[in-house]
């Protein structure tokens, strides 16, 4: 298994989706060739039963994803060019935790938004199997058609996982466990098609509209409001928010907090660690005034292995580990994007950005 080093992958503007992903994929071919046959394996360990339809399956989120955007799809395709693997392997990359049959997701994570008097910060952890460690990027998407330029982290081979635009709009992800999945988007879709909005009302409404596969928790943050919706293929339910104009902070790890989507959460199949980092945060977070203290925060150890910067495995019901996080500080339009952790990791990587005329710049 290759380290790839955390790549920055910046796509030229003035080129099509396609060309984007065929870049993407002809760079990290190897990457994304060992990630596909990672999550392939993961995928069946879990359920076997899955073996039987597994590119029906795929071929079938495909199709649904393509419908909603023809150009992410085509990104889908120039990677699948570029890498040499069929679009249906890149399918299981992109959205193998959210297929139909599996009830134990593997992804984690904790979502805040903290609203101070002078300062809005905003930023997750990414909890994911420790194998995908070696393989998480950070992509920089031009600005085209009216859309803004966009900074998502990411996996090789993935369009996208959570991310920020240059309207300063931000969209961070965190799983739930919830009944009834079907066959929908593929997720990291989503995640770039509601990060091509320019304000948080179209991001709201674009993703109350989406056709989601399974149980996810989305932040919508900006400088003037934080959201937290927990969205399912049956409900959705707004669960926690800072209205403009008020301060305060909310924050979500991996269990459900609203009346409608309780009654459709697989409670067996919890992360153990979803409520010790729910309580951690409760008790740290209205210490956080700036980036400093978020990004300290989201790699916090207190309680490990089982803390907020999590490094506790155990089997199937807690196969995940953070690999990464991210934060952005809307005032200072400051932007950090890491992998690892700086305390347990020899391999500590960050990205770390600045907003500036309009556009994204690295600043290391």
């Amino acid at each position: 298994m290759n380290d790839f080093n955390f790549p920055y992958i910046k796509f030229e503007a003035g080129k099509s989706y396609k060309e984007w992903g065929h870049q993407h994929g002809e760079e990290f071919r190897q990457g994304i060739k060992e990630l596909v046959e990672i999550r392939t394996e993961l995928m069946l360990a879990r359920n076997p039963a899955l073996k039987r339809d597994l590119k029906g399956l795929a071929l079938e989120q495909l199709r649904v994803s393509s419908e909603y955007s023809p150009e992410l799809a085509e990104e889908l395709k120039g990677i699948s060019e570029g890498s040499g693997i069929s679009l249906e392997e890149l399918v299981i990359l992109n959205n193998y935790t959210d297929f139909r049959d599996i009830e134990l997701p593997e992804e984690g994570c904790s979502t805040l938004h903290v609203a101070r008097k002078e300062k809005t910060i905003a930023g997750q952890t990414w909890d994911m199997h420790g194998t995908a460690k070696n393989y998480v990027s950070v992509l920089h998407i031009p600005a085209k058609d009216n859309k803004p330029e966009a900074l998502l982290f990411s996996l090789v081979g993935c369009v996208g996982m959570m991310g920020v635009n240059t309207s300063q709009n931000l969209i961070g992800v965190n799983n739930i466990n919830t009944r009834n999945a079907q066959i929908g988007l593929i997720w990291p879709i989503l995640i770039r098609k509601i990060l091509e909005y320019n304000s948080i009302d179209e991001m709201r409404k674009g993703l109350l509209s989406s056709p989601v596969t399974s149980g996810h928790n989305y932040l919508l943050s900006s400088p003037n409001i934080g959201e937290h919706w927990e969205i399912t293929p049956e409900v959705s339910e707004k669960v926690l928010a800072v209205e403009p104009g008020k301060t305060g902070e909310i924050f979500h790890t991996n269990h459900c907090l609203g009346e409608a989507t309780l009654p459709l959460e697989m409670k067996e199949s919890l992360s153990s660690t979803t409520f010790v980092r729910y309580d951690l945060l409760a008790e740290k977070i209205k210490n956080v005034k700036n980036a400093k203290d978020m990004k300290e925060l989201l790699m916090d150890h207190d309680g490990y292995p089982k803390s907020i910067c999590s490094h506790f495995q155990s089997g199937a019901q807690d196969p995940s580990m953070t690999c990464g996080g991210a934060v952005a500080d809307f005032n200072d339009k400051y932007f950090s994007f890491w992998r690892g952790c700086p305390v347990y990791d020899q391999n500590f990587l960050e990205h770390n950005f600045k907003l500036e005329g309009g556009s994204f710049s690295k600043v290391n």
